[in-house]
């Protein structure tokens, strides 16, 4: 697992085993940094096979566009942070706005690939589970690397290298299922933890995470 540097506004992951795989893209300009991460590890742009999104905020997955142009990668992301359109297509969005106008900036349009729930379990890498943790939005999730034990939290948890920390609630969160998606998360055994945001906690996470409750 690699986090891939450069990237300001938040954080990125690479997944690197037979195939590369993605845990959120950045936002649009991010993307040739991912691309130029890459490179030098002895992978091809074109590798990346799946995009792990954690919420469907713009500065998390707006990179995907450029991503996908140039690879054949899936999009994943949750039901509930997605809305339709008039012609059946389907886009990220946040409050059912952003993403979901017919606007003329194509990376706006962020289009997955697939949509999945709570408990689903990607049959990649050992098997990768989905937790629904409806933080920042209400199709906000955490992915947990079940062989290795280490989630990816996206906006659900922060860390500072120290201790792990809520993160900030936006409009349409819910304090009391908040409150319970975390519960879920500390009855998990983990000991690094990967954020959207901050800097990874590579030790004694989950101790961290019951201590915050």
């Amino acid at each position: 697992m690699h986090s891939i540097p450069w990237i300001r506004w938040s954080h990125a992951y690479l997944i690197v085993d037979d195939t590369l795989d993605l845990v959120d893209t950045g936002l649009p300009w991010d993307a040739g940094r991912i691309v130029r991460y890459i490179e030098p590890i002895c992978r091809r742009p074109d590798e990346p096979g799946m995009v792990l999104t954690t919420h469907s905020h713009p500065v998390h997955t707006t990179g995907s566009l450029s991503i996908t142009r140039r690879a054949d990668a899936e999009v994943i992301a949750h039901t509930a942070d997605t809305r339709p359109h008039a012609d059946r297509a389907v886009s990220l969005s946040y409050l059912g706005v952003f993403g979901a106008l017919k606007v003329p900036v194509p990376f706006l349009r962020r289009t997955p690939s697939r949509t999945i729930g709570d408990g689903d379990v990607l049959p990649f890498f050992g098997g990768i589970r989905t937790i629904h943790t409806r933080r920042l939005t209400q199709g906000s999730l955490c992915f947990l690397l079940r062989s290795r034990g280490l989630p990816f939290s996206g906006g659900t948890v922060f860390s500072d290298e120290v201790r792990v920390q809520r993160s900030v609630p936006f409009l349409g969160a819910s304090v009391l299922l908040y409150k319970e998606s975390l519960e879920q998360l500390a009855e998990l055994d983990f000991d690094i933890l990967c954020g959207g945001h901050g800097s990874p906690l590579v030790c004694g996470a989950s101790e961290a995470l019951r201590k915050l409750l």
